[in-house]
């Protein structure tokens, strides 16, 4: 029998039988959303239209689509990234994604194969380090079930770290700077390692000294912002010249001064003043909330809100709403290395997030939130 008797036949058996009439992959879904300002990472377009296939965004013409959204005139963003999480339930990831949050970069779950077991679709992508390297005795040392092979107190060691780390498939490394160490001796080690493993290293550091220990070590990422003296013009200049990026979350230093009875202009006059400090000078600042449930630390940031305070305290300090979008999208995205995302670009995931108004003129209006699509979801 010809191929051109054969199809039709095949065609009768499938009709008769209840099967798809079509052979090969099912197309991929197309989805047009309409009538939207397209965030381009400065500034928003004229109303326009977004075509989302197959889970990235398009240049396909806007016909023919599966699903067709009415943006109503509303302000279309990248999804945000959150750069500094502990996502210890992945229930987590759904407060997040009601809020806008499509990356979560995790910052001490372990083991992580707790982590990579929230990855799902339609959730809050999320990414992680694992155990963050730390020596024993300092505080998160102590936590329940910390493992005691993140104690990390000579080269060697380092070393072992990072293979460890590597080996149960962390995206990062993070080390947990204190005055009890890690030496930056022993940071350099671990740096040295993991950039052997194309790995970027985060450090949690929260003294002046800490900074001190980051840049000479030359981490990648720093977390969190000085409580004890500001971020003077010595050592931020050689953040710029260790081509460090900063994630102050301060709405978790904000919350820490406000629990723990400190003064409160140690906000205003040394974290913010840092914060505002590393602006002027051309530091690239990310956006984290540090949300966690964890009993023992000083403050709990709610997972997903958080975030939106979080942008607000940076325009607080000196960012420009548009700056304060960047370090929670495009900026966030590069830095990680998650380049598939970040942006609205053909090609890129389409990890999106509808507002009703415009946040580059008030960035409280990045909680309007209509809708969230993650990987076209």
């Amino acid at each position: 029998m010809t191929p051109f008797i054969l199809l039709p036949v095949i065609l009768a058996i499938a009709a008769a039988c209840g099967l798809p009439d079509h052979i090969g992959p099912t197309p991929p879904v197309k989805t047009v959303i309409n009538n939207v300002h397209l965030f381009n990472g400065d500034r928003f377009s004229d109303l326009s239209s977004l075509v989302i296939v197959g889970g990235k965004i398009s240049n396909a013409p806007p016909t023919s689509a599966d699903h067709v959204v009415d943006g109503a005139g509303g302000y279309l963003i990248p999804g945000l990234v959150d750069s500094h999480c502990h996502v210890t339930d992945c229930s987590y990831l759904t407060s997040m994604r009601q809020y806008g949050i499509t990356s979560a970069l995790d910052m001490g779950t372990y083991p992580y194969s707790n982590l990579s077991a929230c990855k799902a679709e339609g959730v809050t992508d999320v990414r992680g380090t694992g155990a963050a390297a730390t020596v024993n005795g300092t505080d998160i040392s102590q936590a329940p079930g910390f493992p005691t092979n993140s104690f990390v107190n000579s080269t060697a060691a380092a070393q072992d770290f990072v293979r460890d780390r590597v080996s149960e498939g962390a995206d990062f490394i993070k080390v947990f700077l204190d005055p009890l160490g890690p030496s930056a001796e022993t940071v350099a080690a671990i740096v040295n390692a993991a950039h052997q493993n194309d790995k970027l290293v985060i450090t949690h550091a929260t003294t002046y000294d800490a900074y001190d220990t980051a840049e000479e070590a030359g981490v990648d990422i720093v977390c969190h912002a000085p409580l004890d003296d500001p971020l003077d013009a010595s050592s931020i200049e050689n953040l710029i010249q260790s081509e460090i990026t900063a994630v102050p979350t301060l709405i978790m230093m904000q919350s820490i001064v406000n629990n723990t009875g400190a003064p409160l202009d140690v906000y205003t006059q040394v974290v913010e003043a840092s914060v505002t400090n590393m602006q002027n000078a051309g530091v690239p600042i990310l956006v984290g909330s540090d949300s966690n449930t964890a009993p023992f630390v000083p403050a709990n940031p709610p997972f997903g809100v958080s975030l939106h305070d979080e942008l607000e305290l940076l325009v607080a300090a000196g960012l420009s709403p548009v700056q304060a979008l960047q370090g929670a999208t495009s900026m966030a995205a590069s830095t990680f290395g998650l380049f598939d995302r970040g942006a609205i670009r053909t090609g890129l995931r389409a990890d999106l997030v509808l507002l009703r108004a415009d946040p580059t003129t008030d960035i409280r209006n990045a909680r309007s939130i209509e809708k969230v699509w993650i990987e076209g979801v």
